[in-house]
This record gives structure tokens, C-alpha cells and sequence, in this order.
């Protein structure tokens, strides 16, 4: 389900903007309540190209690989919906992106970003996820959920599926991970087994603990081959979205 987005060629940036995609591969169709804080970045041509997850009533949190150097003129945002081609489906305009002042594109360290509405979203249909301010733990509950492909580089889902995980190893994750990139301690990893895990276009969407926004999916080998994903771990930054959303309220 969901990993990593791939990068739209610079001829085609009139209708869209730079991405890595993930989809959860092994999950099922999430229950209605999920769709009401999942967020859908898509492009000028009303394709989905990562996830994000509410946060107030008009940001959106997700990952900066999804809009790194992105215009906002060129991003919709849809929220509050488990179907992407049915049911009440509202596509907001952005005005502002913010991505983390140190995120480094090929470490994927700071991999976050706040993504502003022109509007106010509908809260008759949409919910505000709370921050999970504590440090996860190996062996915590988690659910994942997203947009993204069954396999990699197949079509995103228009329906939006869950799957529930653990907390990985963050030991045994950096020694499986080392030849890709280096498992910082700003982030966390998954792992259950061979054929769950994300895939394109899961990318920036939430991980909830407690019913709590524990972590952002982030990047890995995608799709659930054997290995874990690895995503942003959000109490590391809540002071940084405090910092930047407060003043813009």
C-alpha cells in the first residue's frame, strides 16, 4: 500500500508535481470513519499522487518528498472521503506549502510537510487528528491507511484501504535497510511480513496510534517484498507544525 512516489518529468510539471508513491499491500477496505482524516494530494488532472492526514481545518500534514519543490497552483487537496471517484468528494485549492527547512531529498531526513487549503474544510465530513506526542515503542499497535498500488508502479486505489501493523525493530530495521538510505532517529519502521506493507502512492499518508497521528509514511523498497517501511515519526516534530500552522491560523 503505501511507499514512495515517483518523479514526474519536468515537462509534465503543468499538471503535476514531484512525487514518490506507496499503496498497503495486504490491507483491507477501511471503514468510513478512516476516509474522514485521510487527505489525497492530487494533480492538475485529478490524479491521486500521495496521502496526508488532517490536522486543522485546513492543513494538511504529509511527507516533503510529495511536494518538493511543488507550486501550490499545481496541487488539489481532497478530503474526507473513502472513495475517490464516488460519494461527497471536495477538491480544495492550495495556497501555501511548507516543507521542513532541512529536508534532505536523498537521506529522506525531515521527510514532512505542511500543505495549506484556500478554504476551510467541511468538518460535517472531515475529522481532525490530534498529534500523538510520545515516543513509539517497538512492538506498538499502529494503523496505516492510503490510496496507494497493489503493485509497484501500478495504478493508485480510488478506494481507500487500512492495514494494521507493529512497530519494528529500529536495530534490526537500520541493519536491513543499510544499503538504501540510514534509518535515522527521526523515524520508525514497520514489518509484519512478506506482502503487507506500502506501496506507490501510500506516500505522506497517516499512521495512527491511540487514534492519534504517530507517523507519516515515508519511503522503502516497495512493494512489501520482505522488507520493513520506514516513515517520519511525528512527536519529533510537533514543536516545528506548531511553529509554522499557529501563526497562520
Amino acid at each position: 500500500m503505501i511507499y514512495f512516489l515517483s518523479v514526474f518529468c519536468s515537462l509534465l510539471l503543468a499538471q503535476s508535481f514531484a512525487f514518490s508513491t506507496s499503496r498497503l499491500v495486504g490491507g483491507n477496505e477501511a471503514a468510513k470513519p478512516h476516509g474522514r482524516y485521510q487527505a489525497s494530494l492530487q494533480n492538475l488532472s485529478n490524479y491521486h499522487v500521495c496521502g496526508g492526514a488532517v490536522i486543522t481545518e485546513r492543513h494538511v500534514l504529509t511527507v516533503a518528498h510529495c511536494v518538493h519543490n511543488a507550486s501550490p497552483k499545481y496541487v488539489y487537496l481532497v478530503v474526507g472521503t473513502n472513495n475517490l471517484q464516488q460519494g461527497p468528494r471536495i477538491a480544495y485549492n492550495v495556497s501555501t506549502i511548507i516543507e521542513h527547512e532541512y529536508y534532505n531529498a536523498t537521506s529522506r531526513l525531515n521527510d514532512i510537510a505542511i500543505v495549506k487549503s484556500t478554504g476551510s474544510f467541511d468538518l460535517k465530513l472531515t475529522d481532525i487528528l490530534p498529534l500523538y506526542p510520545l515516543e513509539l515503542q517497538e512492538g506498538d499497535p499502529l494503523m496505516l491507511t492510503g490510496f496507494g498500488a497493489f503493485e509497484p508502479h501500478g495504478d493508485s486505489s480510488s478506494i481507500l484501504y487500512m492495514l494494521n501493523m507493529q512497530v519494528f525493530s529500529q536495530s534490526t530495521c537500520k541493519y536491513a535497510m543499510r544499503y538504501t538510505k540510514e534509518v535515522a532517529d527521526t523515524m520508525f519502521c514497520t514489518f509484519q511480513e512478506k506482502g503487507s506493507g506500502t506501496c506507490h502512492g501510500d506516500s505522506g499518508g497517516p499512521i495512527l496510534k491511540d487514534n492519534q497521528l504517530a507517523g507519516l509514511i515515508s519511503w522503502g523498497i516497495p512493494c512489501a517484498v520482505g522488507f520493513p517501511d520506514v516513515h517520519t515519526r511525528i512527536n519529533h516534530y510537533i514543536p516545528w507544525i506548531h511553529d509554522k500552522i499557529l501563526p497562520a491560523k
